[in-house]
């Protein structure tokens, strides 16, 4: 496969969304702007499942 054939195939892919979060305790999966609780603290954003209440990941905020 050549290069160009190669970016035609990834730009008829999935739709471009790669950024999905998964739940290990429920199984839940979700795009990052998905259905997730996201919680904004001062210095953090909390995103929790909104399944389980889960905590998937603690990101800085900047």
């Amino acid at each position: 496969m050549n290069a160009s054939a190669l970016r035609a195939r990834r730009s008829a892919g999935s739709g471009g969304t790669k950024a999905v979060l998964h739940c290990p305790t429920c199984g839940r999966d979700s795009p990052l702007n998905g259905d997730w609780e996201r919680v904004d603290e001062p210095s953090r954003v909390v995103y929790v499942c909104p399944g389980c209440e889960s905590t998937l990941t603690v990101r800085p905020k900047f």
